[in-house]
């Protein structure tokens, strides 16, 4: 039976006690989360004892989760589009990591605990890689096909890892796309790609621009623009 119980000092602690159970257990857990495990015959009063007499170790383990763990883990099952992640604990000293053949491939020390921030900083830099290959692959092929749909003329295309905007177009109407837009679904990934042709034609965000933007959505730019806020080019 789990039950959650609010420390005044701790915080937020999950209690389990189960007939299987053999002694009290404490376990924390990336991002910091505190277990207390138990007998179901042992008291809460005594669990919460036992829990108070780890209370540096406790903290400790939280602080060093805090530092060593990102906030938000990346685990098995993941996919990009064409690639799917595999971790993989091994007899090795250090990370290694391969992106081919549609799997992204993270080996790590059998002694790591594949949530560290080491860990993971591989894990995000093999997931960009699969971004850059799948950008580069469908990105300039759908701007030439919606730049002959929609009447727009551009330069080249060039896939950036840029985490500050999903793309960019030049006084030579080039366009720069991030990797990241391959984070996103297909509708949005047009709505951008219709947002860098249509500064082909107004190098600026004015009326203009966003009158023909509107059109070149079957009146759905505001919408889309609402859409694509809730999405982010940074980790």
């Amino acid at each position: 039976m789990l039950t959650i119980i609010d420390h005044p000092e701790l915080g937020k602690i999950t209690v389990s006690r189960t007939k299987r159970a053999r002694r009290i257990m404490l376990t924390v857990r990336p991002p910091g989360k505190v277990r207390l495990s138990m007998p179901s015959w042992v008291s809460m009063k005594e669990g919460i004892r036992f829990l108070e007499s780890r209370t540096e170790w406790i903290r400790s383990a939280i602080a060093k989760y805090s530092e060593d763990h990102p906030a938000e883990v990346i685990e098995m099952p993941y996919s990009t589009r064409n690639h799917h992640l595999e971790l993989n604990p091994a007899e090795i000293a250090k990370v290694k990591l391969s992106v081919r053949n549609g799997i992204i491939s993270v080996s790590y020390p059998l002694d790591r605990d594949f949530r560290a921030k080491e860990i993971q900083d591989v894990v995000k830099k093999g997931i960009e890689e699969a971004w850059r290959a799948e950008a580069k692959e469908y990105l300039p092929i759908r701007v030439a096909q919606l730049a002959r749909e929609h009447g727009f003329r551009f330069g080249k295309v060039t896939i950036r890892n840029t985490v500050s905007k999903w793309g960019s177009c030049s006084v030579h109407n080039d366009i720069s796309l991030s990797l990241h837009l391959m984070r996103l679904p297909d509708h949005l990934i047009d709505y951008v790609l219709l947002h860098e042709l249509c500064h082909t034609v107004h190098k600026n965000h004015g009326p203009g621009f966003h009158q023909l933007l509107d059109a070149h959505t079957g009146g759905r730019h505001k919408a889309l623009h609402k859409e694509l806020r809730k999405y982010t080019t940074r980790w």
